[in-house]
């Protein structure tokens, strides 16, 4: 169980934590499902409600939506099994109606959804009056209700306390900025309603990501502070932005439940790995063997960790893979977020793993590009901040390797950032990196850079990467970069590459062909042919043809052997 090993660490200095934490329930009011994105913008707010009401230490009552995911119902069911709390099973408008007569809930925050035809989380037209009522939400003690569900509500007897139609995010912004949270903001699609309700617990300005309102909202934040959810625009439009002002991306658009997860925050930050302290490997100069690293990491994805990467409809692609462990293997962990957020998650990761899983942080507790944190700011010293932060995330995890994933990753300012991390974190054993695009531009090089009491820590580039159908050249099938390294030449003291393995691409088995595009899905796949599969057996493919002398290593034994031979 859990509880016994957070029990035990309790003495221990908990990590910075960059979230207040929520008291654990005495009671939790558990919810069907809501599919209905209006009626579960409903139940996200009355959620973040009792939250705050907990914070604040006017209530010991929390909300659960019964997801169905085989990972949270787990993980619930140990913190019912830890925490006991009273149980009880309500509909969605008697949960209202009890938060109502707890004075949790004192009204409703009218909105209009968003009806345009735009794909979710793209830029465009839309009507943000769902964010400008979540920003709200909390100072109000309303629930955020549509113009469809308006008369069901009101007929349990709560008033419109406030109406948000037709209010933008910058004029919600100019007029009430003043009592919302700068510890961090929240990015949100209109049409979506997942997160909400953290948001709403923490007072958080939440907006789309798009136009003047998001740089005004990452503008009025303090430094190394959290962007929870996700915005509308490009993965990278949306970053560079929030990376500049110096805050981090967490990636928890499609998160259920944070509030009565991240209870247990503090005990979660006590989490610690039950793998041994780093080893020291022979490494004799004489060594002609190429040393390989397959990596899988969608960076900082809170909500992909707590979904479908241990469970879920595509678990079996990732970490519930039964074939995990057959191969040395490394896998990318948010671990601050998870160690904050939802800590089971982060506990059932380490917990399960398999002498031949190792594991690397990925970009340091958020998602941010290091060559621009903070760069609209210096003098806050974003960087050195979160570097700082860090440092106890390390300490209790064993893990002990940063991956970062850089605009420019061998640029003046990634080499400082690499630096910076690297002197304040002791016995850092090295920085694995790749750039936005492309992930290879390294092309396998690499760098070092100074740590403490005179250590070099290795900065290694991604040399290749296992991806369907880019048309880039150093992205490829298995089988076509399992023949690219097998022909690398060996050095003397040993030839070394980092190979990211593309969290999202299929590929279709083709053991008996040498054909190295056999394995390419074709234009449009049908992902339901068995054939085609993603993540970790791809991975198997490409070790099923290495040549001899080319060794599958997970991280940790990579940077040794680096660390070994030296610069």
């Amino acid at each position: 169980m859990l509880m016994p090993l957070l029990a035990a660490l309790a003495p221990l200095a908990a990590p910075y934590a960059w979230y207040p934490a929520i008291p654990v329930p005495k009671t939790i009011l558990e919810v069907p499902f809501a599919g209905d994105v209006e009626e579960g913008m409903v139940l996200e707010s009355a959620a973040g409600l009792a939250a705050r009401a907990a914070l604040a230490g006017r209530s010991r009552t929390l909300v659960w939506e019964r997801t169905g995911n085989d990972g949270y119902e787990r993980w619930y069911a140990g913190y019912c099994r830890d925490h006991r709390p009273e149980r009880i099973a309500v509909p969605l408008d008697e949960l209202v109606a009890r938060l109502r007569d707890l004075r949790i809930v004192r009204g409703y925050a009218l909105y209009r959804a968003d009806t345009t035809t735009r794909p979710l989380h793209e830029a465009g037209p839309m009507d943000v009056s769902a964010n400008v009522a979540t920003s709200l939400a909390g100072k109000l003690a309303a629930i955020v209700v549509s113009e469809r569900l308006e008369a069901r509500f009101r007929a349990l007897g709560l008033p419109c306390l406030f109406d948000a139609r037709g209010l933008t995010e910058e004029k919600c912004l100019a007029r009430y900025g003043r009592v919302l949270s700068r510890r961090g903001m929240g990015l949100a699609d209109p049409k979506t309603r997942n997160a909400r309700s953290l948001m709403i617990a923490l007072d958080m300005a939440v907006v789309s990501g798009q136009g003047a309102a998001y740089e005004q909202a990452l503008a009025r934040c303090e430094p190394d502070t959290p962007v929870l959810g996700w915005g509308c625009g490009t993965e990278d439009g949306i970053t560079i932005p929030s990376s500049r002002w110096g805050l981090f991306q967490t990636a928890t658009n499609w998160c259920h439940n944070l509030t009565v997860l991240a209870s247990e925050a503090i005990a979660g930050s006590g989490l610690v790995s039950r793998r041994p302290p780093a080893r020291r490997v022979p490494n004799p100069p004489s060594d002609a063997r190429h040393y390989v690293c397959l990596t899988i990491t969608d960076g900082d994805n809170i909500q992909w960790l707590m979904g479908n990467f241990v469970g879920g409809t595509e678990g079996r692609y990732y970490y519930a893979n039964p074939r995990r462990g057959a191969v040395p293997f490394t896998w990318g962990l948010p671990v601050p977020g998870l160690a904050l957020l939802s800590p089971r998650t982060l506990g059932e990761v380490l917990e399960t793993a398999t002498r031949r899983d190792d594991f690397v942080m990925y970009s340091g507790g958020g998602y941010f590009y290091p060559d621009l944190y903070g760069a609209a700011r210096p003098e806050a010293r974003a960087l050195e901040l979160h570097a700082e932060r860090l440092r106890g995330y390390c300490d209790r995890t064993g893990i002990r390797i940063l991956a970062f994933n850089f605009q420019d990753w061998d640029s003046e300012a990634a080499q400082h950032a690499c630096r910076v991390f690297a002197q304040h974190i002791p016995g850092l054993l090295g920085i694995l990196a790749f750039q936005y695009y492309p992930y290879s531009a390294g092309e396998g090089r690499i760098l070092w850079v100074d740590g403490p009491n005179g250590d070099r820590v290795p900065v290694v580039s991604c040399r290749y990467t296992v991806w369907a159908e880019t048309g880039r050249p150093r992205d490829s099938t298995p089988a076509a970069i399992a023949a690219e390294l097998n022909q690398l030449p060996v050095e003397e003291g040993g030839t070394f590459s980092w190979v990211l393995v593309h969290a999202w691409s299929y590929f279709r088995h083709s053991p008996g062909s040498n054909d190295p595009k056999a394995e390419e899905p074709g234009p449009s796949p049908d992902v339901a042919d068995p054939a085609l599969q993603r993540g970790y057996d791809p991975a198997l493919w490409t070790v099923e043809r290495l040549a001899p002398h080319v060794v599958p290593v997970g991280a940790e034994e990579l940077l040794l052997r680096i660390r070994a031979r030296g610069e």
